[in-house]
């Protein structure tokens, strides 16, 4: 296993335990069993690390929730992802810096709504479906970050009824 690898196992382990705040350097070196040195050849900041990690999980299960047969299948199977990954999740979000983690979340939602929609014929530079679009994206993300972080206790199937009723008239008749 590659140093990346391991100070991103690192990294997880110890988010499922703490806020990114309160994780030393030290404690990933230690637990990644890594020098200073590789841990700066790929990342400058344990935020940064956070990040790649992130990004990792996303890319793990990316393929498997875009490639559900409807939208809500998909919102459902990235729902199990972030069960699954629930310690790390409220941890890294109740963490300072975590923007770029934001936008990149936010980033995966809109290309996989534009992704659905465009496979579905919907015109992707109509106004109205953009702002739908971003108005799902950054208040589903916002909503979804809140759920997390309150340790998910509305349940799953709960979620998924809720959002369904919330998503606009003009992005909606293309996921049924």
């Amino acid at each position: 296993m590659d140093s990346k690898v391991k100070v991103g196992n690192a990294i997880h382990d110890l988010l499922e335990e703490k806020e990114l705040d309160k994780i030393t350097r030290e404690e990933i070196l230690q637990k990644a069993g890594v020098s200073e040195a590789e841990f700066e050849k790929y990342f400058h900041s344990n935020v940064e690390l956070a990040h790649w990690e992130y990004l990792h999980i996303l890319s793990l299960h990316g393929k498997e929730i875009l490639g559900a047969s409807c939208w809500s299948e998909a919102l459902y199977r990235k729902f199990l992802v972030y069960d699954l990954h629930l310690k790390f999740l409220q941890n890294l979000y109740k963490s300072k810096d975590v923007e770029a983690i934001r936008v990149t979340n936010r980033r995966f939602v809109r290309d996989a709504y534009n992704m659905m929609l465009r496979k579905a014929g919907a015109d992707l530079d109509n106004p109205h479906i953009q702002f739908a679009v971003e108005m799902v994206v950054v208040g589903g993300e916002e909503i979804t970050m809140r759920w997390v972080m309150e340790g998910m206790k509305v349940p799953i199937e709960v979620m998924l009824v809720l959002f369904q009723e919330s998503i606009p008239l003009c992005i909606s008749q293309y996921f049924y």
